[in-house]
């Protein structure tokens, strides 16, 4: 089964809803555990069933296909993407500030109840069961334990950026045991539980796995994920001499360590280290680079089992195409979730490395192709969203206004409202359509970027360097020069990590931990192009995309970088304290 990985809610109901170890979170969360230990003899009986019930934990880590967002991206809460579809939680409930405590579960881009709990749940049931296996060696039972302990420190660490400190759960609860004491952990203990989980699967896990087994957890992941981890908590959300918000839970330290050491940001440097000492000694991991830097780029975050790739995700086994399921991630940018703004573009480089310019007559003339029709701009800009003149299912962008992606003005909720859609893992919709699928959850470049900003913070930027610019060389792209402030060094790094991973759910968490509100803040734009002669003659102009936010302009409350609690929840009284502000 494990031979292509095809990551199924198979023995869900056996393995975990009907076993005498269910954990309940959500409604039933106090109610007593159902079932009888003949299921869990019947799924331990064999390794061929015991494979399938990790498969079960495995098939809940995060992905950014699933309907979470109804298909709205994250992307959308950041300045690189605005979300215009009617139905979906961004104009319903983000833009116009209508989440609160008690609404929240059905809307949050990470739910509380029914996040992260399953998938911790089903790891606790393997782990604790597992040794009853005949016919599985005790090495590999030792490796599948691993494997579990890294799903779990996956959970914990999503809902550590979600919502700081959450409930520790060690093993999985039995009826009769006492479920009413299981208050938030303290920022120090969620990343000290976090990093010992890694640690100890690091210590068993293979560096690497065969093409057989891509999508298992490897040490890589294990190390890589203890570099996001602590990359985060040295961040100055958690990590400064002021709260990001007051209140009991800040007073309490569930959303901050209560001071700010530079000791962390040491922490992370030392992580990235381990990291990349296992690297030069095992070798198999390197960015994909072949000399084609669009295909390159391409091939990095959608092929299976391309070296780049450290973790990865997959609940479905092929992606979807347009048309061929309801409200498919393929479909609903047709109805406006991709709107790739201006602003977002506009952050890409010219290929020799100089900003992109307005004001620059050439660059305003050609912001995309030159005269020839060739590239002008970070090639990762042409397959991150859609363009005009760019090849796209066999012939070309027309997203001038009266043309084929834009035929007026409106800002509607459709397909290139902001002059611009998104491209990636899309692509051009009949490439990628049945295609094996795989969500890039951690690639390798983020470990060169995570060391590169911490070298930067702990004063060695001339030193970080190297690793900044290994993504811009990848691409053909000239590389940032040397002579940089520590500010403007950091700022080099977020924007690089916004090129390199946009629409991969990163630049959200990076504006929460760098508590980035003039990000949050700022009004977005798109780019109006027009035409009188059918796309031959081209004229620019910004436009302010209509659609604002609440937390736009004065309307920002710090609040908004954490989620809250669903009420419910707090009102089980087994120790939920709520998150400033909400």
């Amino acid at each position: 089964m494990f031979n292509r990985i095809k990551y199924l809610f198979i023995l869900l109901a056996v393995a975990l809803s009907a076993s005498c170890e269910e954990l309940r979170f959500g409604d039933d969360f106090l109610e007593m555990p159902a079932g009888n230990e003949d299921n869990l003899d019947v799924v331990f009986s064999s390794a061929e069933n015991a494979e399938q019930a990790l498969v079960t934990a495995y098939a809940t880590l995060p992905d950014m296909m699933a309907t979470k967002l109804s298909y709205d991206f994250l992307e959308s809460l950041t300045d690189l993407n605005n979300g215009s579809m009617g139905w979906g939680p961004m104009r319903s409930t983000y833009y116009p500030g209508q989440l609160n405590s008690s609404t929240a579960e059905g809307n949050l881009h990470y739910r509380y109840s029914t996040g992260g709990w399953p998938g911790i749940r089903a790891a606790w049931v393997f782990i604790e069961n597992v040794d009853r296996v005949p016919d599985m060696t005790d090495i590999n039972k030792e490796i599948r334990k691993a494997e579990a302990k890294v799903i779990i420190a996956i959970h914990y660490l999503d809902m550590f950026r979600c919502f700081g400190g959450v409930p520790w759960i060690d093993h999985s609860y039995k009826p009769g045991e006492d479920m009413s004491h299981l208050p938030r952990m303290t920022v120090e203990e969620t990343v000290s539980r976090i990093v010992t989980l890694l640690d100890e699967a690091a210590a068993v896990l293979p560096w690497s796995v065969d093409a057989a087994n891509d999508g298992r957890m490897t040490k890589a992941a294990a190390l890589g994920l203890k570099v996001r981890t602590l990359l985060f908590a040295a961040s100055p959300i958690f990590n400064d001499d002021v709260p990001y918000l007051d209140g009991e839970a800040a007073a309490a330290h569930l959303v901050w360590y209560g001071n700010k050491s530079m000791e962390r940001w040491d922490a992370v440097v030392t992580a990235c280290e381990e990291f990349l000492r296992e690297l030069e000694l095992n070798g198999w991991y390197a960015m994909v680079d072949t000399g084609n830097p669009r295909e390159d780029f391409r091939k990095a975050y959608f092929e299976r089992y391309n070296g780049e790739v450290l973790v990865s995700t997959r609940r479905r086994t092929k992606y979807p195409g347009l048309w061929s399921e309801k409200n498919s991630f393929m479909e609903t940018p047709l109805y406006g979730t991709g709107n790739t703004t201006l602003d977002y573009v506009d952050m890409f480089p010219m290929k020799d490395g100089t900003d992109f310019d307005w004001d620059n007559p050439e660059h305003a003339a050609h912001p995309f192709f030159d005269a020839s029709g060739a590239e002008v701009r970070d090639p990762r800009l042409y397959e991150t969203t859609n363009v005009n003149g760019d090849a796209w299912q066999g012939r070309t962008v027309e997203s001038w206004i009266g043309g084929r992606e834009r035929p007026n003005e409106v800002y509607e909720k459709q397909l290139f409202a902001s002059g611009f859609a998104i491209r990636k893992f899309r692509q051009d919709v009949n490439s990628s359509a049945g295609q094996f699928y795989s969500w890039p959850y951690l690639r390798l470049p983020e470990i060169f970027l995570s060391y590169a900003e911490a070298l930067n913070e702990v004063g060695r930027t001339s030193e970080a360097y190297e690793y900044l610019n290994r993504t811009r060389k990848r691409v053909g792209v000239t590389p940032v020069a040397s002579g940089l402030s520590t500010d403007e060094f950091r700022e080099a790094v977020l924007r690089e990590r916004a090129l390199e991973f946009g629409y991969e759910e990163v630049r959200f968490y990076d504006l929460v931990r760098w508590k980035r509100d003039d990000l949050f803040r700022k009004k977005l734009h798109g780019l109006n192009i027009r035409s009188a002669d059918k796309g031959v003659t081209l004229t620019y102009e910004r436009f302010e995309i209509p659609m604002s936010r609440a937390w736009q302009g004065d309307g920002w409350n710090p609040k908004w970088y954490f989620l809250p609690l669903p009420i419910a929840e707090v009102n089980k009284k087994y120790g939920l304290i709520q998150n400033p502000g909400w």
